[in-house]
């Protein structure tokens, strides 16, 4: 960094006058000094040059040398420039906690008054519908929440019994909102041994499986039957958490953990 640069940049940084900053960087390069040698190295007048001495001396930045005539060294700019270091470290940690608070802020405004986007993927096939949730299933961490018709149970316990166990022996919770009827009365029955069953008037001819409340899948079965295979089924998978949740909802009112919900009575199809 050349010396003119420098002189400027303490002026920016540290709050120097022009002449101060001449000065102490003259020194530096000098070494000790007399005033007058300092006045023709730096430009500094020499009628003002014993003034801006007398300034660094008093802000510790020069040390005065008892000598005749009198000398002038510089102080270790690291010694000299500790204090102002010290406030630049204060000010700018925080700087960062307050650009941090208002960052918080704006997300939040952002988050609640400006529409999302959402990605939807949309799936053609029963097969490939069931291939999507089996891998989601394959990756649950937590809990599995499964909403569907009749007919959507004995299809998710054919083609999923086994992988259930893992799922039990992973310790990830599973949910079963279904209806219950003659037909799937079998698959609940073996169904309640690794999930947690609970009874929902459920007419729609779909599956909904969420996983983790992270991602989803809704699937339209057509023909309404618990066939592994069917061309005609729509599914659409997501991965947006806010669209997870409002689906949820609108398929079961209010969320498991609100013990008020209207679907809390758990079934036991071993009386039916």
């Amino acid at each position: 960094m050349s010396t003119e640069l420098t002189w400027k940049r303490l002026c920016e940084y540290a709050g120097l006058s022009e002449y101060e900053a001449k000065v102490y960087v003259s020194l530096v390069e000098a070494g000790a000094a007399k005033a007058r040698k300092l006045s023709a190295m730096c430009g500094v007048p020499r009628t003002k040059v014993y003034g801006v001495l007398r300034k660094l001396t008093d802000m510790g930045l020069v040390v005065e040398i008892p000598e005749d005539p009198k000398k002038f060294a510089p102080k270790p700019p690291k010694d000299a420039f500790e204090s102002y270091l010290r406030s630049y470290q204060s000010k700018a940690k925080n700087l960062v906690l307050v650009v941090s608070s208002l960052e918080k802020a704006f997300r939040d405004t952002k988050e609640g008054n400006t529409p999302q986007k959402a990605d939807l993927w949309i799936i053609q096939g029963r097969q490939e519908s069931l291939q999507k949730i089996r891998e989601m299933l394959c990756k649950a961490k937590r809990m599995i929440r499964i909403v569907t018709n009749e007919n959507g149970s004995i299809l998710l316990y054919r083609a999923f019994n086994r992988l259930f166990d893992e799922l039990k022996e992973r310790s990830v919770k599973v949910q079963i909102k279904t209806p219950l009827g003659s037909n799937n009365r079998h698959a609940l029955n073996e169904l309640r041994y690794t999930c947690a069953v609970e009874f929902l008037n459920m007419s729609l001819p779909i599956v909904f499986l969420q996983v983790d409340k992270s991602q989803f899948i809704l699937a339209n079965m057509k023909p309404d039957n618990f066939s592994l295979s069917s061309k005609e089924d729509k599914a659409i998978f997501s991965d947006d958490r806010n669209l997870c949740d409002i689906v949820y909802f609108m398929l079961c009112g209010k969320v498991d953990e609100d013990r008020n919900s209207i679907f809390e009575r758990k079934i036991d199809v071993t009386t039916v």
